[in-house]
Order: structure tokens, then C-alpha cells, then sequence
């Protein structure tokens, strides 16, 4: 009897431990399966041409083949490629910097001629700059130059040289020159080249002197570049007109007397206009003589325009001493002082003149003598 209870006992165990078993894994579909619905598949579309697979590896290939042709011709103009460590030289006065690299693109900036630019990206046509700190766009490469400091010497020589073919420059565009021209003076190696773009400089600056409208340095832009350039210029007040002061071309020629430019500074320094005007007044006269052709001939009593030079002497005091006689032009000084200047002007010119082997000195000469007479 007590055997048989045992094995009731195992038996209820084992019909109970199958239930439970049976109660777990019925209930883990109904975990599994939750409430979410089933997502629909995506609606049918037709595919795009580029998308259509070829129907053999030969059509495959073929297609592969034309579509990176396409891609190369497109990357090649279009699409920008990074650049390391290149710069550009802007090579066009009032170049424009874009926003895209499209010549219809909006303007983001103007930039000065000569202005160093770094370079991030660059197409066939355009480069992607940083004009402004933080700030970038694109410049077309038709208006710049690569920039090599090895280089850097031929590089200004041929932006400047774009500028001087005899065309007549508006105010802008010489401003513009003559404000690269101060700086690239400074930045290049040779000496010579620094003389000559310096001597270039002076005459744009003249250039953009003479476009100034008249009765308008006192307004923008004429205003800014007047008081930029306010040690090289000086106003003459009988010819209302700005000019570049003398000294200034006096003060080049000396620095660089050495060569052969010197020659071509001293002689345009001997045709600069002097501001004022004499009238009447020799003293005033002989000074200009003195000031201007007859300081070219004391330094080149032989030199290239020493007959030209001697020709404007000639030509200026033949009036004078036509009007010895009457005085009705011009006056003689009659002060100490003034005579004592008027003396010192005639030895000067005398003694200058003399020392040229030019045989139409004897003229200019014989004026100067009977000017000392007639005084």
C-alpha cells in the first residue's frame, strides 16, 4: 500500500510539471507577435534610365564605361578639387570675387590688384579663395597669376607692364595701379626693378592726378587717395590741379644715381610742372630754369636730352631779353635781396651751360650775358 502511494505521488509531479511546461511555451508567440502592424511594401515605380540593368555583361560594361567618361569630363570642369598650400596674385584692377564659379554668379567682394590669395579648391575656370578672414568665393583664373616668390620679380614686372601700353588709365583704374605700384616697389629683389617701379608709380599717380574732375578733391572717392598720397603731391592754385611734387623725383633720382634709369627719373623730374605761376616776374623764371631743365644739365651736361634740355632754356629767355628795351613784360628785380638771387641764378646757369659740348650752347650763353647787362 505504501508503494502504491509513491507512485501516485510521482505521478501527480510529473502530470504537473508537463502542464506548466505546456503554459510557457504557448504564451511566447503572444509576446513575440505584439500589436504592431505589418509595414506595406513600398509602392511600385519605374526605374530611372541610369538604374536599368543591362540585359548582357557586354551592355553592362559598355554603359559603365560611358558614364565614367561622363563623370571625368564633368569633374574636370566643374567640380572643384581641394588644393594644398597654393597661392594666387590678383593680376586685374576691381576683380570681383563670386559666389559661385560662374561669371553671372552674385559679387561677394572686390579685390585689389596685386592682393595674395590662398586657394582651396580650383576647376578648369575658377579658384575658391579666402578673400576676408573667415570668408571665401570664387575668382576666375583669366584675372589672376599663380604666385611663386621665386618668381616674384618677373610676376610684378608683368602685371605692371599690362598697365603702361599708352592707353589713357581713368581715376579708378590708376589709383588702383599706383597703390600695388607703392607696395610691389618695396616687395621686389632687384634694384633696378625697384627703380623702375617707382619711377612707373609717379607717373600713374599723375595720371590719376590729371583724371581728378575739376573742383572735386574734396569729395569720394578723390578725397581718400589725396590724403593717402599727400606727401608726393602739392595743389597749384593758378592752374586749380594737383601735381606730384618735384622733390619727389629729385629725391628718386638720387637714390638711385647708380643706374642707368637714374638719367630717365632726373629728365622726367626736369619736365614736372612746378606749381604757381611766374607772369611777369624773371626771378621767378630763372628759378623754374634752374629748378627743372637747367638741374638736368648740371647733372647730364651731355646726357640723352641735353639739346632738348637746352632748347627750353633757350626758348624761355628769348621773351625776356627781347623785352630788355621796353620792360613791359617782364620786370627786373630792383630790391638787394632780389638782385642778389638774380645774380646767383645767371652764374648758375651760366656755369652749367658752359660745360656742354654742344655747339647751340653759344646762344643760350649770349642771352644770359645780356640779361647781366640789362639788369
Amino acid at each position: 500500500m505504501e508503494k502504491l502511494y509513491r507512485i501516485i505521488i510521482v505521478l501527480s509531479i510529473a502530470i504537473c510539471f508537463a502542464g506548466f511546461a505546456g503554459d510557457k511555451t504557448g504564451a511566447q508567440p503572444k509576446t513575440a507577435v505584439r500589436t504592431t502592424p505589418t509595414p506595406k511594401p513600398p509602392a511600385t515605380r519605374k526605374p530611372a534610365k541610369d538604374s536599368v540593368k543591362p540585359t548582357s555583361k557586354t551592355t553592362a560594361a559598355n554603359s559603365t564605361a560611358k558614364r565614367d567618361e561622363r563623370s571625368a569630363k564633368t569633374a574636370a570642369n566643374f567640380n572643384p578639387t581641394p588644393v594644398a598650400a597654393e597661392q594666387i596674385i590678383v593680376a586685374a584692377t576691381a576683380s570681383q570675387i563670386r559666389q559661385q564659379p560662374k561669371n553671372k554668379s552674385a559679387q561677394l567682394s572686390l579685390v585689389k590688384l596685386g592682393k595674395l590669395l590662398p586657394v582651396s579648391e580650383k576647376n578648369a575656370a575658377w579658384y575658391r579663395v579666402e578673400y576676408a578672414e573667415g570668408k571665401s568665393g570664387w575668382i576666375s583664373k583669366t584675372i589672376v597669376k599663380d604666385y611663386e616668390i621665386e618668381r616674384r620679380d618677373d610676376i610684378y614686372r608683368e602685371i605692371t607692364d599690362k598697365y603702361f601700353k599708352g592707353k589713357t588709365l581713368d581715376f579708378a583704374t590708376a589709383a588702383e595701379v599706383s597703390d600695388f605700384l607703392r607696395t610691389a616697389r618695396v616687395l621686389v629683389k632687384a634694384d633696378s626693378l625697384k627703380a623702375d617701379l617707382s619711377l612707373r608709380r609717379l607717373r600713374v599717380l599723375t595720371a590719376a592726378l590729371k583724371a581728378i574732375p575739376f573742383g572735386k578733391g574734396e569729395q569720394f572717392p578723390y578725397t581718400n587717395f589725396l590724403k593717402a598720397n599727400e606727401k608726393d603731391v602739392v595743389y597749384s592754385e593758378p592752374s586749380a590741379e594737383w601735381l606730384v611734387r618735384s622733390e619727389v623725383y629729385w629725391e628718386l633720382r638720387n637714390k638711385y644715381t647708380a643706374l642707368p634709369i637714374a638719367e630717365e627719373i632726373a629728365w622726367e623730374a626736369a619736365q614736372n610742372p612746378i606749381p604757381g605761376e611766374c607772369e611777369g616776374d624773371v626771378n621767378c623764371q630763372l628759378y623754374v630754369l634752374r629748378a627743372t631743365d637747367g638741374e638736368y644739365l648740371n647733372l647730364y651736361p651731355n646726357g640723352k636730352y641735353s639739346k632738348k634740355a637746352l632748347s627750353n632754356i633757350t626758348d624761355l629767355l628769348e621773351p625776356i631779353v627781347a623785352d630788355l628795351n621796353g620792360k613791359s613784360v617782364y620786370t627786373l628785380p630792383n630790391d638787394i635781396s632780389d638782385r642778389a638771387e638774380f645774380n646767383r641764378f645767371l652764374t648758375e646757369l651760366r656755369a652749367i651751360i658752359s660745360k656742354m659740348s654742344d655747339a647751340a650752347k653759344t646762344k643760350t650763353l649770349q642771352q644770359i650775358n645780356q640779361l647781366d647787362e640789362g639788369k
